[in-house]
């Protein structure tokens, strides 16, 4: 008898808590209702303490788990004029489960808008991560900005992360006497996705 498996089979889905989140963030935005400056030309700076949430199949009979990870971001760039932001940056984050890592290297684009007195933001990281055998790495976010300081700006954001990974494929085959044989076959391309929070400052 034969079967394929695999030494991982990752299956990803957004938590209820999404929704709560964005609303939040708006409540926020909306209590302070003061503005922050917007960014001057020039170098800017961004240090993010960053979180992923992803929901993972671990057996064979569909048992889920969640996988939460947690770690620091930053990026380093150049302020175009008040409302583009090009630079590039590095991340490193820990599951708090397991010995799993995410640590990718991105470009990073940002927009800063000034809406009345809000201050929202998008931004797109897009680069490769090192880790589970490298792959690529994709993550959007929309936030808010508030004012701390004549310079220094506080941002919360939510949004996704892709993380490609490589996965291993075998093929096990039943041999008599009840022992297994497993067979590599190759790698398969695999494509994570993640919940995404951040927050952080901007300098």
């Amino acid at each position: 008898m034969k079967k394929t498996v695999y030494k991982t089979e990752a299956k990803s889905g957004l938590l209820p808590g999404v929704k709560r989140a964005v609303a939040a963030i708006a409540a926020a935005a909306i209590i302070a209702g003061a503005s922050a400056r917007q960014p001057s030309r020039g170098y800017r700076g961004f240090l993010d303490w960053s979180n992923d949430i992803r929901t993972e199949n671990t057996g064979l009979n569909g048992e889920k788990e969640t996988l939460y990870y947690t770690g620091f971001s930053t990026s380093h760039g150049y302020q175009f004029n008040p409302w583009l932001y090009v630079g590039a940056g590095l991340g490193l984050e820990k599951c708090t489960r397991y010995d799993f890592w995410l640590a990718p290297v991105f470009v990073h684009a940002r927009t800063d808008q000034q809406l009345g007195r809000f201050t929202p933001f998008a931004e797109v990281r897009l680069g490769y991560n090192l880790t589970d055998d490298g792959g690529v790495y994709f993550s959007p976010n929309i936030g808010y900005r508030f004012n701390w300081g004549r310079k220094t700006g506080v941002n919360v954001g939510v949004g996704l992360t892709l993380q490609g990974v490589k996965t291993n494929i075998y093929e096990v085959t039943s041999q008599p006497g009840d022992y297994w044989i497993m067979d590599y076959k190759g790698v398969r391309h695999d494509c994570r996705v993640c919940f995404s929070f951040r927050v952080g400052i901007d300098f």
